[in-house]
């Protein structure tokens, strides 16, 4: 593990030690051809652990293990008694939140705020399942033909459940893939990030010690490609849930179309942000930086397309200048730091593209636009926040996906331009709107072609709140009670009684 003269809670440092296993059937086991790879924190690029690298092989073992566990007595348990682990699984994350915060921290780089904020977030997910597992119904139909009928529907579980996981927020994305479907009855194997695992193997053992069944819920890990295309192709999977991005979505959506699985993909963005004049502008200009700076940029939801009124566009501007070049960037275990690095070296690449294309397209930088001067940050992945001006939607910098701290900024002057813009991509995760007029956020709700339209806040979120991707940003929702009905299938019952 890399060195730190900040304090790393000793939980977490006898986690890193070893090399990790991976969770099947209820047992820590290697990968079984014995491949080993490295964990890097993109704070230092040193290596930060050890992880076994499975393969098709230690799917298939998880797998069978997921499917005897649901067919043996999981799916048949009782409401109560799936809430019950559900909680107690809370409880140990509650327990456990400085560990998997430093463990997300060391792991991909976000902020103590910020990761630790994810983390207390994937407690109140955990819970908030534990609470639908008792409450999942069925409905008493009237028959249109009349008779002595006794009609109804009630919801079952789906089965196994392949479980994808982003990097970008892992502990609390693993929460998300695990704690709607074993809510409704199901068994889990779930894939991290290659680039992130700790934190959900972590959970692994917080699964364990809360005395889920053998098989309930299964960890493996390894490359993306090779165990992604696994999962989607192995018969004996019934549903499939990812976060990732949109080009890995349309793969997994192709593959799984074989066998007709289920699937619910939670896939990229480029959402627009805009900004009235008449918006309360202290509460608009920070929420703006917000939108694309949390996590380094590196959020699907990301409000990375910034629309400003002409008549106020200057004073915005300037403003968002000097907060941005007022961010203190730095290791993410320093409780000082507002941002920290980006995930690895090709992501800083990737940003580096953009900035690049921008500059050819004409754009100004108006602050950032590299890497920092600080002797300090020049082993890890850090970048500047980044604002661009000069742009429109026809150059790549706008339109398509950077996922780093890189916001464009562009003036408007109509509701009815600005819509049009703000729709004229392929994606449709997430929109914001900063006013003070009704009738104004009336029009934007209607007219933003977004699964999740956010007025006078960004990242307004919350468990019962569904995240749905339109377009090109996903199929299905994640969150609320459409994030649990995903993992059902319903059964339509009719009685004759003569």
């Amino acid at each position: 593990m890399a060195n730190t003269t900040l304090e790393i809670n000793p939980i977490v440092q006898a986690f890193l030690s070893g090399t990790k296993e991976m969770f099947l059937n209820g047992k820590w086991v290697p990968a079984i051809k014995g491949k080993v790879y490295e964990s890097i924190n993109p704070t230092t690029n040193e290596i930060l652990a050890k992880i076994y690298e499975g393969d098709e092989e230690d799917l298939d073992v998880a797998v069978k293990a997921a499917r005897r566990a649901f067919e043996g007595s999981w799916k048949n348990t009782a409401p109560r008694e799936r809430a019950r682990l559900l909680n107690k699984l809370a409880d140990l994350l509650e327990e456990n939140l400085e560990v998997i915060t430093q463990l997300d921290a060391l792991d991909y780089g976000g902020t103590l705020a910020v990761a630790g904020g994810f983390a207390e977030n994937a407690v109140h997910h955990v819970r908030y399942y534990a609470g639908w597992a008792t409450k999942l119904y069925g409905n008493t139909l009237e028959l249109t033909s009349g008779g002595n009928i006794h009609a109804f529907t009630k919801r079952e579980p789906l089965g196994v459940c392949g479980q994808i996981t982003s990097w970008n927020f892992p502990a609390l994305v693993a929460c998300w893939k695990i704690a709607a479907p074993i809510a409704a009855g199901n068994t889990v194997v779930i894939k991290p990030s290659q680039q992130t695992s700790l934190s959900t193997l972590y959970i692994g053992k917080l699964i364990e010690e809360a005395g889920f069944p053998p098989g309930v819920v299964n960890i493996v890990t390894g490359a993306g490609g090779k165990l992604g295309e696994a999962i989607t192709s192995h018969p004996d999977i019934d549903k499939i849930g990812f976060t990732g991005s949109t080009s890995v979505g349309r793969r997994i959506m192709e593959k799984a179309s074989k066998s007709l699985k289920k699937i619910t993909l939670e896939l990229g963005g480029k959402s627009p942000n805009i900004i009235f004049a008449d918006a309360d502008l202290n509460k608009a200009i920070p929420g703006a930086i917000k939108a694309i700076l949390m996590n380094t940029g590196q959020v699907c939801a990301a409000g990375s397309r910034l629309y400003i009124e002409r008549s106020v566009y200057d004073t915005v501007k300037e403003k968002l200048v000097e907060i941005a070049e007022s961010f203190v960037l730095g290791d993410p275990l320093d409780p000082n730091a507002q941002m920290g690095p980006l995930i690895s070296k090709n992501q800083i690449t990737t940003v580096e593209k953009y900035v690049e294309l921008a500059k050819k397209d004409g754009a100004t930088i108006l602050t950032g636009g590299k890497r920092p001067d600080s002797p300090d940050l020049q082993q890890g992945n850090f970048y500047l926040p980044t604002i661009i001006e000069g742009l429109d939607e026809k150059c790549q910098s706008v339109y398509e996906e950077i996922f780093g701290p890189v916001l464009c900024i562009m003036p408007f002057d109509s509701i009815e331009e600005v819509v049009e813009r703000a729709n004229a991509t392929e994606y449709g995760l997430a929109s914001g709107v900063w006013t003070t007029n009704i009738e104004t956020t009336h029009k934007m709700v209607d007219s933003l072609n977004a699964g999740s339209v956010w007025v006078n806040e960004y990242y307004l979120t919350d468990d019962n709140i569904p995240l749905t991707g339109f377009k090109q940003s996903g199929i299905g929702s994640e969150l609320g009670l459409a994030g649990i009905e995903a993992y059902t299938k319903v059964k339509s019952v009719a009685i004759n009684h003569g």
